[in-house]
C-alpha cells in the first residue's frame, strides 16, 4: 500500500487520487453554476424547465446507483474512473458545441445532464473502493476526511470562481473549464503509481438483479451496518429538508437580506472544511466508534439552535444562524467520515463497491422521502416547528447507533 507513518498524505498514490478528487469536484462544482447561467440567462428558458432539468439529473443519480456499483465492482476501479471522467468531459464539450452553434436543446441537454449524473455515480463507486484499496485501516478516517475536505473546498470556492470567470467572458467558457477539470482528474488517476489489486472474482451469486442488489443486502443484513445504514437515511434525510425550511425560515420569518442569506449558505462551511480536515486527528486520538458516538451528539445542541432563534431576526438572528450551521458542518463532517471509514471496515472487498452505491441511492432518496412530510409540517406549523421537528429526526438517528459498541471503540472485525 506504500503508506509511512505520515498518514494518508505520506502516501503518494492517495495524493494523486486526491488531487484527481479535487478536480473532479471542482468542475461539477463549476458546471453547476454553468448550466442554470445559460439556460436562464443565454436561453430564456423558464422555470419549469429548468426544475425538470433538475430532477432529472437526480432520478437518474437514484436509478443509476445500483447498477453502477455492479458494473464498477468487477472491474479494475482506475479504468472505470477514467472512462467516467473522459465521458463526462465529452458530453460536457458537446453541450458547448451545441450552444455556440445555436443548437442546443432541452432534450440534448437533459440528456448530457442524466449522463453525467450516472457517470458521476459511477466514478463515486469505483473511488470507494479504490481507497479502501489504497489505504490502510489505521488511515482510512484521515484519508476519507482529506476527500471530505476536497468537496468542501469546491463548494466554497468552485461557484465564487465561476461566477468571476462568467462575469467577464461568457457562461460557455465555464463549459471548457469544466471539462478540462474532468481531463485532468483522468490524466491523474493515471499516474497512480501503485499497482491496482484484481478486482474481486464475479461467481454465480454476483450475476443478475440478486448480484447487483448484493451490497444493499449486505448493509440491511448485517446487524452492525443494518444501524449505521438507518441511522444515516434518517440524517441524510435531515438534513435534505433542512435546505428549503432554513430558506423559508430565514428570509420569510426573519426576513434577512439577499446578501445575509448569502453570507449563512456560504460561510458557514468553513466549519465541514475544518472538520473533514481535523478528522484524522480525532480519530487517531479517540479511534473511530467514539468519534462517531460523540459526534453525532455534539451535531444535536447545534440543530436546536435553530428554532431557538431570536423572532426579531435582525443581525441577531444571523448570527445565532451563522453559528448553528456551522457547528452542524463541523460535526457533520466528522460524523460524516468516520461513519464512511466503519462501512468500509465492515464491507467485504468483494461487495465495496455495491455497498458503496447502495449507500449513495439512499443518500439521494432519502430527501424526497422527507422533504414532502417536512414541507406539510411547515405549511401547517410554520417552519420554526419544521425545525423542530428536524431536530429530533436527528437526534433520533444518533438514538439508532449501535452505541456501546461505538462507544467501547471495539474492533469491528
Amino acid at each position: 500500500m506504500g503508506e509511512g507513518p505520515g498518514g494518508s498524505r505520506a502516501d503518494p498514490s492517495f495524493r494523486r487520487l486526491w488531487a484527481a478528487f479535487v478536480l473532479a469536484q471542482a468542475g461539477s462544482a463549476v458546471g453547476a453554476v454553468a448550466v442554470p447561467l445559460i439556460a436562464i440567462r443565454e436561453l430564456g428558458w423558464d422555470q419549469a424547465t429548468i426544475a425538470l432539468l433538475a430532477t432529472v439529473a437526480a432520478v437518474v443519480q437514484v436509478m443509476a446507483a445500483v447498477p453502477a456499483g455492479h458494473l464498477a465492482e468487477f472491474r479494475r476501479k482506475r479504468p472505470v474512473m477514467v472512462a467516467a471522467d473522459l465521458i463526462r468531459a465529452v458530453s460536457t464539450l458537446a453541450v458547448a458545441g451545441l450552444f455556440l452553434l445555436g443548437a442546443l436543446h432541452v432534450t440534448a441537454l437533459m440528456g448530457v445532464l442524466a449522463l453525467n449524473a450516472a457517470m458521476q455515480v459511477l466514478f463515486a463507486s469505483a473511488s470507494a473502493a479504490h481507497t479502501k484499496d489504497l489505504l490502510r485501516p489505521e488511515h482510512r478516517a484521515d484519508g476519507l476526511g482529506k476527500l471530505q475536505t476536497a468537496a468542501w473546498a469546491s463548494m466554497i470556492t468552485g461557484p465564487v470562481v465561476a461566477g468571476a470567470i462568467a462575469a467577464v467572458s461568457s457562461p460557455v467558457v465555464l463549459l471548457f473549464v469544466n471539462a478540462a477539470a474532468f481531463l485532468g482528474s483522468a490524466a491523474l488517476i493515471r499516474t497512480i503509481p501503485t499497482p491496482e489489486n484484481p478486482p474481486p472474482a464475479r461467481t454465480g451469486e454476483a450475476s443478475g438483479l440478486a448480484g447487483a442488489a448484493a451490497g444493499l443486502r449486505h448493509l440491511l443484513t448485517d446487524p452492525v451496518l443494518r444501524r449505521l445504514f438507518i441511522s444515516w437515511v434518517l440524517f441524510a434525510g435531515a438534513v435534505a429538508a433542512l435546505t428549503p425550511v432554513t430558506a423559508v425560515f430565514a428570509l420569510q420569518d426573519l426576513r434577512l437580506t439577499e446578501g445575509e442569506y448569502g453570507l449563512l449558505m456560504g460561510l458557514p462551511s468553513l466549519g465541514g472544511l475544518a472538520g473533514s480536515w481535523l478528522t484524522g486527528a480525532v480519530t487517531r486520538r479517540w479511534g473511530l466508534g467514539p468519534t462517531l458516538w460523540w459526534g453525532s451528539l455534539l451535531r444535536i445542541p447545534w440543530y436546536l439552535l435553530y428554532p431557538l432563534t431570536p423572532r426579531g431576526g435582525g443581525m441577531a438572528g444571523l448570527v445565532v444562524l451563522m453559528v448553528a450551521f456551522t457547528g452542524v458542518l463541523f460535526f457533520s463532517a466528522m460524523t460524516n467520515s468516520a461513519i464512511s471509514a466503519l462501512r468500509m471496515d465492515h464491507t467485504p472487498d468483494r461487495l465495496m463497491a455495491r455497498a458503496s452505491a447502495a449507500w449513495t441511492m439512499a443518500t439521494m432518496a432519502a430527501g424526497p422521502v422527507l422533504i414532502p412530510g417536512l414541507g406539510l409540517v411547515m405549511q401547517l406549523a410554520g417552519a420554526r416547528t419544521a425545525l423542530w421537528a428536524i431536530a429530533g429526526i436527528v437526534a433520533t438517528s444518533s438514538l439508532v447507533l449501535p452505541a456501546h459498541r461505538l462507544r467501547s471503540g471495539r474492533q469491528w472485525r
